[in-house]
Protein backbone atom coordinates (compact mmCIF):
# COMPACT_ATOMS: atom_id res chain seq x y z
CA UNK A 1 0.00 0.00 0.00
CA UNK A 2 2.60 2.38 0.81
CA UNK A 3 4.85 1.89 -2.40
CA UNK A 4 1.70 2.56 -4.28
CA UNK A 5 1.16 5.47 -2.43
CA UNK A 6 4.89 6.52 -3.11
CA UNK A 7 4.15 5.93 -6.86
CA UNK A 8 0.91 7.95 -7.07
CA UNK A 9 2.80 10.64 -5.40
CA UNK A 10 5.53 10.39 -7.43
CA UNK A 11 3.60 10.75 -10.78
CA UNK A 12 1.41 13.45 -9.45
CA UNK A 13 4.88 14.94 -8.87
CA UNK A 14 6.05 14.46 -12.37
CA UNK A 15 2.71 15.83 -13.73
CA UNK A 16 3.20 18.91 -12.12
CA UNK A 17 6.82 19.45 -13.22
CA UNK A 18 5.88 18.78 -16.91
CA UNK A 19 2.71 21.18 -16.88
CA UNK A 20 2.70 23.96 -19.36
CA UNK A 21 2.24 27.72 -17.82
CA UNK A 22 -0.35 28.92 -19.92
CA UNK A 23 0.88 33.13 -20.82
CA UNK A 24 -1.28 35.70 -22.35
CA UNK A 25 1.39 38.39 -24.12
CA UNK A 26 -0.67 41.47 -25.07
CA UNK A 27 -0.39 42.39 -29.03
CA UNK A 28 -2.30 44.39 -31.53
CA UNK A 29 -4.77 43.87 -33.70
CA UNK A 30 -4.37 41.05 -36.37
CA UNK A 31 -4.70 43.83 -38.77
CA UNK A 32 -1.69 45.91 -37.53
CA UNK A 33 1.69 45.59 -39.53
CA UNK A 34 3.48 43.87 -36.35
CA UNK A 35 1.21 40.96 -35.58
CA UNK A 36 3.34 38.67 -37.27
CA UNK A 37 6.14 39.96 -35.14
CA UNK A 38 4.23 39.06 -32.20
CA UNK A 39 2.86 35.70 -33.12
CA UNK A 40 6.37 35.15 -33.84
CA UNK A 41 7.42 36.25 -30.18
CA UNK A 42 5.26 33.53 -29.11
CA UNK A 43 6.18 31.11 -30.85
CA UNK A 44 9.69 31.80 -30.24
CA UNK A 45 8.94 31.27 -26.43
CA UNK A 46 6.74 28.38 -26.90
CA UNK A 47 9.11 26.05 -28.94
CA UNK A 48 12.16 27.10 -27.17
CA UNK A 49 10.62 26.19 -23.80
CA UNK A 50 8.21 23.10 -23.31
CA UNK A 51 7.01 24.45 -20.37
CA UNK A 52 5.85 27.51 -21.55
CA UNK A 53 2.78 28.31 -23.89
CA UNK A 54 2.84 31.49 -25.01
CA UNK A 55 -1.00 32.98 -26.59
CA UNK A 56 -1.22 36.40 -28.57
CA UNK A 57 -4.30 37.86 -27.24
CA UNK A 58 -5.39 41.11 -29.01
CA UNK A 59 -7.38 44.05 -26.85
CA UNK A 60 -7.05 46.47 -29.42
CA UNK A 61 -3.39 47.83 -28.77
CA UNK A 62 -0.87 49.01 -26.37
CA UNK A 63 -3.12 51.22 -24.11
CA UNK A 64 -5.38 48.35 -23.67
CA UNK A 65 -2.29 46.09 -22.53
CA UNK A 66 -1.00 48.14 -19.95
CA UNK A 67 -4.74 48.47 -18.38
CA UNK A 68 -4.80 44.55 -18.36
CA UNK A 69 -1.31 43.75 -17.68
CA UNK A 70 -1.89 46.10 -14.75
CA UNK A 71 -4.38 44.37 -13.42
CA UNK A 72 -3.49 40.51 -14.41
CA UNK A 73 -5.64 40.01 -17.02
CA UNK A 74 -2.11 39.75 -19.51
CA UNK A 75 1.02 38.17 -18.15
CA UNK A 76 3.25 40.56 -20.25
CA UNK A 77 2.57 42.48 -23.49
CA UNK A 78 3.53 45.31 -25.64
CA UNK A 79 4.19 48.93 -24.14
CA UNK A 80 5.34 51.82 -25.08
CA UNK A 81 7.15 54.36 -23.05
CA UNK A 82 4.93 57.19 -22.69
CA UNK A 83 2.00 54.27 -21.29
CA UNK A 84 4.74 53.97 -18.81
CA UNK A 85 4.62 57.40 -18.38
CA UNK A 86 1.43 57.69 -17.81
CA UNK A 87 0.95 54.90 -15.14
CA UNK A 88 3.34 56.30 -13.01
CA UNK A 89 1.53 59.47 -13.16
CA UNK A 90 -1.20 57.64 -11.54
CA UNK A 91 0.81 56.07 -9.22
CA UNK A 92 1.87 52.71 -10.58
CA UNK A 93 5.26 51.93 -10.69
CA UNK A 94 5.38 48.44 -10.94
CA UNK A 95 6.07 47.82 -14.90
CA UNK A 96 9.78 46.09 -16.04
CA UNK A 97 10.93 45.96 -19.45
CA UNK A 98 11.55 42.97 -20.90
CA UNK A 99 13.29 44.57 -24.15
CA UNK A 100 12.87 47.39 -26.57
CA UNK A 101 11.93 46.25 -29.67
CA UNK A 102 12.80 49.17 -32.25
CA UNK A 103 10.57 53.01 -32.54
CA UNK A 104 7.34 52.37 -34.85
CA UNK A 105 6.98 54.93 -37.06
CA UNK A 106 3.59 57.43 -36.41
CA UNK A 107 2.53 57.60 -40.73
CA UNK A 108 0.18 60.54 -41.02
CA UNK A 109 -1.56 60.35 -44.84
CA UNK A 110 -4.30 62.06 -46.62
CA UNK A 111 -6.09 62.00 -49.82
CA UNK A 112 -4.94 62.94 -52.91
CA UNK A 113 -8.93 64.74 -53.55
CA UNK A 114 -8.81 65.99 -50.20
CA UNK A 115 -6.22 68.50 -50.98
CA UNK A 116 -4.74 68.41 -47.52
CA UNK A 117 -1.01 69.33 -47.74
CA UNK A 118 -0.49 70.52 -43.84
CA UNK A 119 -1.99 68.59 -40.49
CA UNK A 120 -4.18 72.31 -39.92
CA UNK A 121 -5.93 71.39 -42.80
CA UNK A 122 -7.84 68.85 -41.47
CA UNK A 123 -9.07 71.82 -38.79
CA UNK A 124 -12.62 70.32 -38.99
CA UNK A 125 -12.29 67.90 -41.60
CA UNK A 126 -12.48 63.85 -40.91
CA UNK A 127 -9.72 62.44 -39.40
CA UNK A 128 -9.14 58.76 -37.95
CA UNK A 129 -6.31 59.42 -35.38
CA UNK A 130 -5.45 55.47 -35.24
CA UNK A 131 -7.08 52.36 -33.95
CA UNK A 132 -9.36 52.60 -30.59
CA UNK A 133 -8.02 51.48 -27.56
CA UNK A 134 -4.35 51.92 -29.45
CA UNK A 135 -1.35 53.95 -27.71
CA UNK A 136 -0.96 55.43 -31.49
CA UNK A 137 -3.93 56.77 -31.00
CA UNK A 138 -3.59 58.22 -27.85
CA UNK A 139 -0.59 59.81 -29.11
CA UNK A 140 -1.80 61.18 -32.21
CA UNK A 141 -4.57 63.13 -30.00
CA UNK A 142 -2.01 64.60 -27.89
CA UNK A 143 -0.16 65.75 -30.86
CA UNK A 144 -3.75 67.34 -32.20
CA UNK A 145 -3.99 68.80 -28.47
CA UNK A 146 -0.37 70.33 -28.42
CA UNK A 147 -0.85 72.00 -31.77
CA UNK A 148 -4.64 73.09 -30.87
CA UNK A 149 -5.98 71.07 -34.38
CA UNK A 150 -9.42 69.56 -33.99
CA UNK A 151 -10.20 67.68 -36.83
CA UNK A 152 -13.94 65.68 -37.04
CA UNK A 153 -12.09 62.44 -35.08
CA UNK A 154 -13.13 59.10 -36.61
CA UNK A 155 -12.76 56.87 -33.64
CA UNK A 156 -12.92 53.57 -35.09
CA UNK A 157 -10.38 50.39 -36.09
CA UNK A 158 -8.41 49.80 -38.62
CA UNK A 159 -10.67 48.34 -41.28
CA UNK A 160 -13.39 50.66 -40.81
CA UNK A 161 -11.09 53.19 -41.32
CA UNK A 162 -9.36 52.50 -44.13
CA UNK A 163 -13.10 51.63 -45.47
CA UNK A 164 -14.39 55.30 -44.56
CA UNK A 165 -11.62 56.89 -46.71
CA UNK A 166 -11.63 54.21 -49.68
CA UNK A 167 -15.59 55.68 -50.41
CA UNK A 168 -14.47 59.39 -49.52
CA UNK A 169 -16.39 59.38 -46.04
CA UNK A 170 -12.95 60.32 -44.17
CA UNK A 171 -10.09 62.29 -45.62
CA UNK A 172 -6.91 60.89 -43.86
CA UNK A 173 -5.41 58.79 -41.01
CA UNK A 174 -2.50 58.17 -38.80
CA UNK A 175 -1.01 54.01 -39.32
CA UNK A 176 1.91 52.81 -37.46
CA UNK A 177 4.57 51.15 -40.19
CA UNK A 178 7.58 49.09 -38.97
CA UNK A 179 9.87 50.68 -41.69
CA UNK A 180 10.16 54.56 -43.71
CA UNK A 181 7.19 53.25 -45.93
CA UNK A 182 3.44 52.79 -46.38
CA UNK A 183 1.66 49.56 -43.82
CA UNK A 184 0.76 47.13 -46.48
CA UNK A 185 -2.96 48.10 -45.66
CA UNK A 186 -2.22 51.79 -46.65
CA UNK A 187 -0.18 50.69 -49.54
CA UNK A 188 -2.68 48.30 -51.22
CA UNK A 189 -5.29 51.41 -50.51
CA UNK A 190 -2.92 53.79 -52.22
CA UNK A 191 -3.83 51.47 -55.41
CA UNK A 192 -7.06 52.69 -55.57
CA UNK A 193 -7.43 55.99 -53.56
CA UNK A 194 -3.96 57.62 -54.05
CA UNK A 195 -2.33 59.35 -50.60
CA UNK A 196 -0.25 62.07 -49.91
CA UNK A 197 2.17 62.18 -46.63
CA UNK A 198 1.91 64.88 -44.49
CA UNK A 199 4.88 65.64 -42.11
CA UNK A 200 5.18 68.41 -39.35
CA UNK A 201 7.19 71.86 -39.92
CA UNK A 202 10.13 72.51 -37.36
CA UNK A 203 7.77 74.83 -35.11
CA UNK A 204 5.21 72.08 -34.91
CA UNK A 205 7.64 69.93 -33.60
CA UNK A 206 9.43 72.02 -31.45
CA UNK A 207 5.51 72.40 -30.04
CA UNK A 208 5.19 69.01 -29.58
CA UNK A 209 8.26 68.65 -27.87
CA UNK A 210 7.86 71.30 -25.63
CA UNK A 211 4.22 69.60 -24.36
CA UNK A 212 5.49 66.21 -24.58
CA UNK A 213 9.58 65.47 -23.71
CA UNK A 214 9.52 61.51 -24.57
CA UNK A 215 8.14 61.67 -28.04
CA UNK A 216 10.27 61.20 -30.61
CA UNK A 217 10.46 61.65 -34.13
CA UNK A 218 11.80 59.96 -37.66
CA UNK A 219 12.97 61.51 -40.85
CA UNK A 220 10.62 59.76 -43.70
CA UNK A 221 12.34 59.67 -47.14
CA UNK A 222 11.03 61.19 -51.13
CA UNK A 223 9.15 58.43 -52.69
CA UNK A 224 6.94 57.00 -50.19
CA UNK A 225 4.09 57.61 -52.42
CA UNK A 226 4.10 59.36 -55.55
CA UNK A 227 6.15 62.34 -56.15
CA UNK A 228 6.14 63.19 -52.90
CA UNK A 229 9.18 64.89 -50.85
CA UNK A 230 10.78 63.65 -47.41
CA UNK A 231 8.65 64.41 -44.37
CA UNK A 232 9.40 64.32 -40.69
CA UNK A 233 7.13 62.05 -38.48
CA UNK A 234 6.71 61.10 -35.03
CA UNK A 235 7.74 58.09 -33.76
CA UNK A 236 7.22 55.77 -30.39
CA UNK A 237 9.59 53.15 -29.38
CA UNK A 238 7.57 49.71 -29.13
CA UNK A 239 8.81 46.93 -26.81
CA UNK A 240 7.45 44.45 -23.97
CA UNK A 241 7.11 44.63 -20.16
CA UNK A 242 5.81 42.95 -17.24
CA UNK A 243 5.47 43.68 -13.59
CA UNK A 244 7.23 43.34 -10.69
CA UNK A 245 4.46 40.43 -9.98
CA UNK A 246 5.72 38.64 -12.51
CA UNK A 247 8.59 35.38 -10.67
CA UNK A 248 11.82 35.98 -11.71
CA UNK A 249 12.32 32.26 -13.11
CA UNK A 250 9.39 33.28 -15.80
CA UNK A 251 10.77 36.30 -16.97
CA UNK A 252 13.89 34.49 -17.43
CA UNK A 253 12.41 32.14 -18.83
CA UNK A 254 10.79 34.67 -21.64
CA UNK A 255 13.73 36.60 -22.47
CA UNK A 256 15.70 33.44 -22.65
CA UNK A 257 13.10 32.22 -25.27
CA UNK A 258 12.97 35.54 -27.45
CA UNK A 259 16.87 35.32 -27.93
CA UNK A 260 16.43 31.76 -29.04
CA UNK A 261 14.07 32.53 -31.73
CA UNK A 262 15.52 36.11 -32.90
CA UNK A 263 16.25 34.56 -36.34
CA UNK A 264 11.99 33.81 -37.21
CA UNK A 265 11.14 37.42 -35.38
CA UNK A 266 13.66 38.98 -37.74
CA UNK A 267 12.17 37.42 -40.58
CA UNK A 268 8.66 38.54 -39.28
CA UNK A 269 10.24 41.80 -38.77
CA UNK A 270 12.93 42.73 -41.23
CA UNK A 271 13.01 46.44 -39.39
CA UNK A 272 15.05 44.71 -36.60
CA UNK A 273 16.67 42.68 -38.98
CA UNK A 274 20.09 43.70 -38.19
CA UNK A 275 19.21 44.60 -34.49
CA UNK A 276 21.24 43.98 -31.07
CA UNK A 277 18.17 43.85 -29.37
CA UNK A 278 19.48 43.60 -25.94
CA UNK A 279 22.26 45.77 -26.35
CA UNK A 280 19.52 48.36 -27.86
CA UNK A 281 17.32 47.80 -24.91
CA UNK A 282 20.01 48.48 -22.89
CA UNK A 283 21.08 51.84 -24.63
CA UNK A 284 17.71 53.45 -24.85
CA UNK A 285 15.50 52.58 -22.30
CA UNK A 286 14.31 54.77 -19.17
CA UNK A 287 13.01 51.98 -16.66
CA UNK A 288 14.29 49.62 -15.10
CA UNK A 289 14.50 45.69 -16.38
CA UNK A 290 12.35 42.88 -14.76
CA UNK A 291 15.10 40.99 -12.53
CA UNK A 292 14.37 38.02 -14.47
CA UNK A 293 15.80 39.82 -17.70
CA UNK A 294 18.26 40.95 -15.76
CA UNK A 295 19.74 37.65 -15.40
CA UNK A 296 19.28 36.53 -18.72
CA UNK A 297 21.31 40.00 -20.72
CA UNK A 298 23.64 38.91 -17.88
CA UNK A 299 24.02 35.15 -19.32
CA UNK A 300 24.17 36.33 -22.35
CA UNK A 301 27.30 38.63 -22.24
CA UNK A 302 25.69 42.04 -21.09
CA UNK A 303 26.50 44.17 -18.89
CA UNK A 304 23.73 45.60 -17.52
CA UNK A 305 23.98 49.18 -15.99
CA UNK A 306 23.07 50.15 -12.12
CA UNK A 307 20.15 52.94 -13.62
CA UNK A 308 18.38 49.47 -15.15
CA UNK A 309 18.26 47.38 -12.45
CA UNK A 310 15.27 47.58 -10.48
CA UNK A 311 14.20 47.88 -7.38
CA UNK A 312 14.15 44.35 -6.27
CA UNK A 313 17.50 44.09 -6.61
CA UNK A 314 19.13 46.77 -5.58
Amino acid sequence: MRLMLASAVIAACSTMANAETQLNMGGSTTSSGFFPYYSAIANSISESDAALNVTVVSPGGFAANTTLIQEGELDFGGISPDLIADAEDAGFDGFRILWWSLPAIQNIMATEASGHTTLQDFQGECFHPGMNGSSQQRNMLRVLEALDIRPQLYMSDSVDAINAIRNGRCDGQLRATTAPRLDSASAELNLTTPLRPIGFTSEEIETIRAAYPWMGFFEMPAGVTERSEPYTVHAIWIGFAATADMDEDTAYRIVKGMIAGLDGQRAALPAIAEVDVLQQTLDVSEYPLHAGAVRAYREAGYTVPDRLLPPEMQ
